[in-house]
């Protein structure tokens, strides 16, 4: 479905809609985002796409005023992340949040075993989400059920990962850039390939480069923020949107 002219010209019309790319630090909450641009803007309405987990940095992409009605558009987009993945050990949360056992019977391997088992991951798939993330089951988001010790099973959700590159090894751990559909979890993609190497896998870094055609290089980062760097770097709303409608449906 094609954006109607009567939304993108409300758009338009509202002063304070705009759209901007800012570089999570990491440790910083994405919702941190939300507030620093509210009190710099002093706008209300602000909001993100794709939320990014503390321990993750990286590129969001942020809306003002009547522009954050396009918001769901965004998640639609594929994302590219950077992975640091590190063998030979397992946490409960998939990353170095949690609780983490340490395998002694791990087995180096070297660069060409990591590209077969990596390979096995291209393609459409159904993967399963942590237990500590915020999917919901029954309402309730996964991490609280797990939190209060409730014994759940994570659901499933076809994803599809379309490019996978290592871009460093030294075992135990590689660098790796993956391109994936939106609602993918890298977390679970380390430890999945863990599992398939026999050994176990966490998710010990995470950068978020791109969304769709939105680069990280063209982002601002958070704690550079004020009021005359978002001017500089605030988008052309009509081009944001005419370049959405690919993905438009409603």
């Amino acid at each position: 479905m094609k954006i109607s002219q009567q939304k993108i010209k409300n758009i338009l019309e509202d002063p304070q809609a705009g759209f901007y790319l800012i570089d999570k630090t990491k440790k910083a909450n994405s919702f941190q985002a939300v507030s620093v641009l509210r009190k710099i803007l002093n706008i209300k309405k602000v909001g993100f796409a794709g939320t990014l987990d503390p321990l993750a940095s990286g590129l969001l992409i942020m809306a003002t005023g009547r522009a954050t009605k396009f918001l769901d558009v965004f998640h639609n987009l594929p994302k590219t992340y950077i992975a640091d993945v590190l063998f030979g050990q397992t946490s409960d949360t998939y990353d170095l949040e949690g609780k983490i056992e340490v395998n002694k019977n791990a087995k180096k391997f070297d660069l060409e075993n990591l590209e077969k088992n990596l390979a096995k991951f291209l393609g459409e798939q159904e993967q399963q989400a942590p237990i500590y993330s915020a999917k919901k089951i029954g309402g309730q988001k996964l991490h609280k059920l797990a939190r209060a010790g409730k014994k759940v099973t994570a659901p499933t959700k076809k994803i599809e990962i379309y490019n996978l590159e290592i871009l460093d090894f030294e075992y135990p751990q590689a660098k790796i850039k993956v391109t994936a559909s939106a609602g993918t979890y890298i977390r679970s993609l380390a430890h999945d390939l863990g599992q398939t190497l026999g050994m176990g896998a966490l998710l010990a870094d995470l950068r978020r480069t791109n969304i769709g055609d939105f680069d990280i290089n063209k982002a601002l980062s958070l704690d550079k923020v004020t009021k005359q760097s978002l001017e500089q770097i605030k988008l052309d709303t009509a081009q944001v949107i005419s370049s959405l409608d690919q993905y438009y449906d409603q």
